[in-house]
């Protein structure tokens, strides 16, 4: 973490740690204390790890939850409308040599419980090799949907369109 001095300049960075091969970081108050917590996607160790913050720049030890394979991005939104913030992560999967195919991509939904921690992960199978996801309400209903790009299929997207519980339809691909 670098602190800012207002200036445009930075403090000296102090590290935290989180699990194997950190690839992404979003940013929000998971526990709604008034202060920035951070979610990781750990690429390495299929997870996503939670840091809470504690106002001054510092966080408390990182708690893993389990994602799908090979996690590439986390976004944040209230998907079940409980004023809770939940994750939803990208996760790429795995190159088999086998079949020298990617194996096991996914996207993952984590739900929220107020307090910073996280329920067991819902996971949808969604295309090739999902990359990212951008959370919005995409078709004015009111409830934040999902859309994902593939890694594996350029140029292609899937938007998951939400049910308004946590969960999701069916993927369309554009």
């Amino acid at each position: 973490m670098l602190l800012g001095n207002g200036d445009g300049t930075f403090q000296a960075g102090s590290n935290s740690s989180a699990g194997t091969n950190p690839v992404f970081v979003a940013v929000s108050d998971f526990n709604s204390d008034g202060k920035l917590d951070v979610a990781i996607a750990n690429s390495g160790s299929d997870n996503v790890s939670v840091l809470l913050g504690r106002g001054d720049g510092t966080f408390r030890a990182p708690v893993g939850y389990d994602a799908g394979s090979g996690p590439q991005f986390v976004a944040v939104g209230d998907f079940n409308g409980d004023g809770k913030l939940d994750l939803t992560v990208a996760n790429m999967g795995r190159y088999d040599q086998s079949t020298d195919e990617m194996t096991n991509s996914s996207v993952s939904v984590l739900l929220g419980n107020g307090d910073g921690t996280f329920q067991r992960a819902i996971n949808y199978d969604e295309g090739t090799n999902p990359f990212s996801v951008a959370v919005g309400d995409f078709n004015n209903d009111g409830k934040l949907d999902l859309a994902i790009a593939h890694l594996g299929s350029p140029g292609s997207v899937s938007v998951l369109l939400s049910k308004g519980d946590g969960t999701f339809q069916a993927g369309a691909t554009c």
